[in-house]
Order: C-alpha cells, then structure tokens, then sequence
C-alpha cells in the first residue's frame, strides 16, 4: 500500500514538474539576454538559466523574505552597489533552474520503480542533489564573503603599519590613504581604491572610511575606520597616536590567530594519522599471525 501512495505521489509530483520544465524552458527564452554577458565557464549551463529568471517572476517562485535580503545584503559586499540585485537574483535564478531540472528527470523516474527500497533510495539521491545544488548556487556567495573577509583580515595589520609610518613621516590622512591603497594588490587594497574614487568623486574622508570599514564586512576593521573617523575630527596627533596603539594590537591579535590555526590545522591531522597507524598495526598483526601459521 505504502508502495502504490508513494508511486502514485511521484507520478503526480514528476507531471508538475515535467509541465513546468516546459513551460519555463519555452518563456524562459524571453530573459536569454540575461546572461548573455556572462562567462560560461564560470557559470555552467548559463543558456538554461532563463528558466530560472521566469519562475522567479512567478507569484509562488519569486525570491523574497529573509533569503532575499541575505542575497543582496552578500552581493552588495562582493559586487557593489550597482549591480548586486542582478546578481543575487542570478544566484536564485541558478537554484530554480537546476533544482526544476534535477526534479522533474528525478521524480519521472521514479515513477517507475516498482520497489519500495529503491524508491527511498532514489528520493533520497533527488534531496541530496537539490541540497548540493542549493549550497552551489544560493550558499557559495557567503562563501565569497567569508573568504573576502578572511583576505582582508590577513592583510589588515600590514596595511594599518604603513598608514602609520606614513602618517607619523608627516603625512595627512588622505594622502597616507592613497599611497597604501595602490600600492599594493590585493582584496583589502582594491576596497581601499574604491574608498579613494569616492573621495575624488566628492565623498567626504570619513563617509569613504566608513564604507571602506563596511565593504570588508570585519568587525576588526569596522573598529578601527571607527577610530579613524575619531582621530580625523580630533586632529593629527590623536590620529598617529591611535594608530600606533593600533598597530600593536592587530600584530598580536595576528600571532594569536595564527596559533590557533596552526592547532586547528593539527587537530585535522589526528584522523589521518589514526587511520595510518590502524593501517600499520594491522599489516604487522597479519604479518605475525601469517608466521604463527607455519
């Protein structure tokens, strides 16, 4: 009984979306020009993702909610303030359409599977592609953060040393500013370039700090544009003093950091170790039992 319900639930659920697989692939032509711009080895199947653009502009697949806002809050980070909704669309617009496709060719399956065993075997197959897809396409973006913010940390005590020395050499901010942001590359570096194409567009030092402090998305270096803006509007001295005091702290906050990788980094060295040394003692007892035979 429970086999026929589950078949009978697979059939109906496998028409849905066998349905809805043509229908998007048909008016998901109309949003090709999308994607057209994109590079297709960083983005598979991109021709397909017109379905996923239709759906989202669907009542019952429109992306919204706390999902939205997490979408864009992370695209905003990673992409700018220009075109972060067209990316995190993008992101959901990837989810739909492998997501439809991986169901729609799943469920036809099994529909025709007569075994209860194998039924669950293959729903469970189906969850675990629609979990991985969703970890590829929606979740890879907080990666990207996690990761952008993990290069600016890294580089962040180097960055403050130098504006220091820059400063305390005479110095005044904005040009102490300019000549660490270029020159160097890197993450932190490129978000400080767009801190100075702000100042020479008009924005204010501060309000440029401030969104530099934002844009990395670390609490460390949100801090310490806080005490930047503090030290700007108390004066010059203040500012190098902060600075020191600063660059002191980072560099041991650095140390600490790095030892407590390197313990992470021994931990996940037990298990591999543990197995070869299972492995070592087992070839020593087989060898010791082969010689206890004869």
């Amino acid at each position: 009984m429970l086999a026929i319900i589950l078949r009978a639930s697979s059939l109906t659920l496998a028409t849905f979306f066998v349905i809805l697989t043509i229908v998007a692939l048909i008016k998901g032509k109309s949003y090709v020009y999308m994607v057209e711009s994109l590079d297709s080895y960083d983005y598979f199947m991109k021709d397909w993702y017109g379905m996923g653009f239709f759906l989202n502009s669907t009542k019952l697949f429109r992306l919204r909610g706390k999902l939205e806002s997490n979408l864009k809050t992370n695209a905003k980070l990673v992409f700018g303030n220009v075109y972060f909704e067209y990316y995190a669309t993008l992101a959901w617009a990837q989810f739909l359409t492998f997501a439809v496709l991986i169901l729609s060719a799943g469920l036809t399956i099994c529909s025709f599977i007569q075994d209860t065993e194998a039924l669950f075997f293959v729903f469970m197959i189906i969850v675990l592609f629609v979990m991985a897809i969703w970890n590829i396409c929606v979740s890879k973006m907080k990666d990207a953060v996690k990761k952008r913010r993990e290069e600016c940390e890294d580089e962040f005590p180097n960055m403050v040393s130098k504006l220091c020395l820059l400063i305390n050499s005479g110095m005044i901010m904005r040009e102490a500013w300019d000549v660490v942001a270029y020159g160097k590359e890197g993450t932190l570096y490129e978000i400080m370039r767009y801190a100075c194409e702000e100042m020479n567009n008009g924005v204010s030092s501060r309000g440029a700090i401030y969104k530099f402090g934002v844009m990395t998305d670390s609490a460390d270096i949100k801090k310490f544009t806080g005490n930047i803006i503090q030290g700007i509007e108390k004066g010059a001295k203040e500012l190098s003093d902060m600075l020191m005091a600063q660059t002191e702290e980072l560099w041991e906050h650095k140390r600490q950091s790095a030892l407590q990788k390197g313990e992470v980094a021994a931990g996940k060295l037990i298990i591999p170790l543990g197995i070869t040394f299972a492995g070592i003692i087992m070839i020593i007892v087989a060898a010791a039992m082969q010689t206890m035979a004869f």
